[in-house]
């Protein structure tokens, strides 16, 4: 099974309103951040005709992420959690996803997050490597055997912009 940890866009810098900093979960992408989004799911359409399952962060940068990436890649069932946000647990929620996988089987999964959230992700199912740097839009390939509860990081892909 493949599973893609992808990192959301480019995302401007919070800004100031009325002397405080704005929400981490309300930052939008950049312009950039758009392209990224679209080179990576040209690079996805590439890998995959659809996608069994697609989960995504709340925050908007990762939506606007995906939605980006719908436009060229399908997807059986598209999900929002919560617990991929930067601050989520990455082997609480690998743990859970690999259990899921074992009862209702799929050929590719579609993770949109963030770092450190990605990076760790990535470390905790195949703990032969170091936890990656993604760049933005950057999508790491995991081969992904749901029973041994384990992966197999075949590489992480920049999305290649104009």
């Amino acid at each position: 099974m493949k599973l893609f940890v992808m990192r959301h866009g480019e995302a401007r810098a919070p800004e100031m309103h009325l002397g405080s900093v704005e929400p981490d979960a309300d930052r939008e992408l950049t312009e950039r951040g758009r392209e990224e989004a679209i080179a990576a799911g040209k690079w996805l359409a590439e890998q995959t005709a659809k996608i069994d399952l697609v989960i995504v962060s709340p925050y908007v940068r990762a939506q606007q992420t995906y939605a980006e990436v719908a436009k060229l890649v399908g997807a059986q069932e598209v999900e929002i959690s919560a617990e991929i946000t930067p601050e989520g647990d990455p082997e609480l929620f690998a743990s859970a996803l690999l259990a899921r996988l074992q009862i209702e089987p799929a050929e590719s999964v579609l993770l949109v997050s963030h770092m450190p959230f990605v990076c760790y992700l990535t470390s905790y199912l195949d703990q032969r490597v170091q936890p990656p740097l993604f760049p933005t839009a950057g999508i790491a390939v995991i081969e992904v055997e749901p029973l041994a509860m384990e992966g197999c990081l075949q590489g992480v892909t920049a999305p290649v912009t104009q």
